[in-house]
């Protein structure tokens, strides 16, 4: 009995694992990280939009098989307010791709 349940336990611990969603949280102070904010800032004003990029205020990073995924929360202004956006930019130094997939106010 005792066997069985370590082994049940082992197996929990194995499939919980495999399932995880591995996001890493992005340190701030990451020169790389104003970077990703900056790039979504502009590539999103190439839209005919005017925001300057401010901070970014949290964001995690994920890896995966195309490359890595940072979804971030940036602060912006349009030169009277400053408001706060979500973004996803997806970067594969090895390819030299880096492009925005998202970007949106967030919504008080």
């Amino acid at each position: 009995m005792r066997t069985q349940s370590f082994f049940l336990i082992v197996l929990v611990v194995i499939f919980s694992c495999a399932s995880l969603n591995h996001a890493t949280f992005l340190n701030l102070n990451d020169p790389l990280v104003n970077e990703f904010g900056n790039f979504a800032v502009n590539e999103y004003n190439k839209q005919g939009n005017k925001l300057k990029f401010e901070k970014v205020v949290n964001g995690v990073s994920e890896t995966t098989s195309q490359g890595t995924n940072y979804r971030i929360t940036l602060s912006a202004s349009d030169g009277s307010t400053s408001k706060n956006y979500a973004a996803i930019v997806l970067d594969n130094p090895i390819q030299h791709v880096r492009k925005l997939a998202n970007f949106a106010p967030i919504k008080a």
